[in-house]
């Protein structure tokens, strides 16, 4: 049976609804709701005005972020590596560990950090005031980092990867990318950021370059190394390799255990040679247009093996490539077969736009004479690259001196024979030569992936390395070090999903958590003292919702 009970606290005296409960065979009363003082009480039962203030926040992301990145114990890593500094209350580390989690959640210029974290639940994580985090914050807290600092911290990190159990070195993946910037070309101090050529096709700018090497389950990041944008991806192998076997012998980690594999823009007959000084294993993809004779090897001499649950045409060997036999195995992708043919039937589109404007010039009777030794010249420099001059046949025609005519048409025998022998043969070359062909087939599969990673860099919705506005080269290592961060908390996070069972890409995942919010109702009554103030996150889709849930377990 329910009473009422009188409770003295300091000079006040509140009132409780209890029921008294046998425990052990004694009675305990036990509190069924606290009804405040007199005044409280009497102000409730006359229904006064009462006003609900609500503020919510986005939560769902920042927090499973922020969480991945206690899995890591990452800002205990940044604050035992970098600076002790303080700046409105925040360490170096937390500095950065926050720009991190921006830079995955939200990616925007360290300006807008503040407005972002606002509206998040991030301060409330990390503790912080938002605006204090304005540009100069970060300036000052980034200019205390130093290159050998990022070096150790990123060491760290993987050291806690390999000891959580997500680093195997089996297979990694190696691969190159680079980032344009709007640095004036009169800065003569930037080392960095130079012309190259930009994958992005923005030659036009100056670029700094990025090697990365991601593990083969879910491409979490463990080396990374920023150089400048003007040199090739097979100029930089070389120093990469030195780098690479420091750091993995830093790291403990047994050099024959890893196979290292990347793609055909880092071949060179100087690289394998290092490779083989090095005793570095690896499985790599060769330029089929040095290697013409292994694409005339026909299919009836190929095999079938299952990769990956699917059945695949396959052809091994072993030949002399760069001064010493090598495992060659050649595989037929379907994928690559039709993706070749898409850009060929593109290709003879623009050579058949260029064969016509070359045939209108020819016959505007306003042209000027010519000879037929320039319009051959014109003819095979239209024609060359892509095949096409096996492909189009030409035929040229003197219709009076100093005026031609042309015509063109495709020949279908050596169509047939290019798409249908020729295309989708993808050539690998490994030193496992002990590794079955599934294996090795298997192990390059993955290389695709890694792409991936570059992908996610220069999504603007997540983790991208733009924008960035910073234009000495000790900031540009920094700001990029900071996105890789976050990449990798992406990345663990994504992992964690997919071990749960979820089949989100990174970004429909962080989309999906960034739907969850916390809201904050603040009750606010006529009478004296604070406001009540509760914090509950609001209501979500049922989906959404088992998967905070587990990954809240999984974290």
């Amino acid at each position: 049976m329910a009473t009422i009970r009188k409770s003295k606290v300091g000079n006040k005296t509140y009132w409780q609804i209890i029921e008294s409960k046998s425990v052990n065979g004694k009675p305990r009363p036990f509190v069924l709701m606290h009804l405040g003082t007199a005044e409280q009480l009497l102000y409730k039962l006359q229904a006064g005005a009462l006003k609900k203030k609500i503020c919510s926040k986005e939560h769902g992301s920042v927090e499973l972020l922020h969480k991945a990145a206690q899995e890591l114990e990452v800002l205990r890593i940044f604050e035992q590596t970098f600076s002790t500094q303080q700046r409105d209350g925040l360490t170096v580390g937390k500095s950065l560990l926050v720009a991190a989690v921006h830079r995955a959640a939200c990616p925007g210029s360290k300006r807008s950090l503040a407005r972002w974290a606002s509206r998040t639940s991030l301060p409330e994580l990390c503790c912080l005031t938002p605006e204090k985090l304005d540009s100069q914050h970060f300036w000052e807290q980034m200019d205390a980092v130093t290159d050998q600092e990022l070096a150790e911290a990123e060491k760290r990190v993987t050291l806690k990867l390999i000891e959580k159990g997500h680093f195997s070195p089996r297979l990694l993946f190696y691969d190159m990318t680079n980032f344009f910037t709007y640095i004036d070309s009169s800065n003569e101090r930037n080392k960095l950021a130079r012309r190259g050529r930009n994958k992005q096709k923005r030659h036009d700018l100056r670029q700094f370059g990025l090697s990365q090497v991601v593990t083969k389950d879910f491409l979490l990041p463990v080396f990374s190394e920023i150089y400048e944008g003007n040199q090739t991806d097979k100029k930089r192998f070389i120093p990469f390799l030195t780098r690479f076997r420091e750091k993995m012998t830093e790291l403990h980690v047994e050099l024959e255990e890893i196979t290292l594999v990347f793609d055909k823009g880092s071949n060179s007959k100087k690289n394998f040679a290092e490779l083989d000084a090095k005793q570095l294993s690896y499985v790599a993809c060769l330029s089929s247009s040095y290697h013409q004779e292994l694409l005339e090897i026909p299919f009836s001499s190929y095999r079938k093996v299952v990769v990956h649950d699917r059945t695949v045409l396959c052809y091994r060997t072993c030949r002399k490539v760069w001064g010493k036999d090598r495992t060659i195995v050649i595989y037929l992708s379907e994928k690559l077969r039709k993706g070749q043919i898409r850009g060929l039937h593109q290709t003879l589109a623009k050579k058949y736009s260029l064969l016509r404007e070359l045939k209108h010039k020819l016959n505007n009777p306003r042209a000027r004479k010519t000879t037929k030794k320039a319009v051959q010249n014109k003819l095979q420099e239209i024609l060359k690259g892509e095949r096409t001059e096996q492909l189009i046949n030409t035929s040229l025609q003197e219709r009076e001196e100093g005026r031609f005519d042309i015509d063109w048409e495709l020949d279908k025998e050596a169509y047939r024979d290019i798409t249908q022998n020729i295309y989708g043969k993808k050539i690998l070359v490994s030193s496992r030569s002990e590794w079955s062909d599934e294996e090795i087939i298997a192990a390059y599969h993955g290389q695709n992936n890694v792409e991936r990673v570059f992908k996610q860099l220069k999504n603007p919705y997540h983790n991208a390395v733009h924008p960035q506005y910073h234009w000495t080269d000790q900031k540009i290592r920094v700001h990029t070090f900071i996105c890789v961060i976050g990449l990798l908390l992406s990345q663990l996070l994504w992992k964690k999903a997919e071990e749960a069972g979820y089949k989100y890409s990174i970004q429909t995942l962080l989309d999906r958590l960034s739907e969850i919010r916390k809201a904050q109702i603040v009750t606010v009554t006529g009478l004296k003292g604070k406001p009540v103030k509760e914090t509950q996150l609001e209501e979500m889709e049922p989906e959404i919702k088992k998967l905070y849930d587990d990954l809240l377990r999984a974290l």
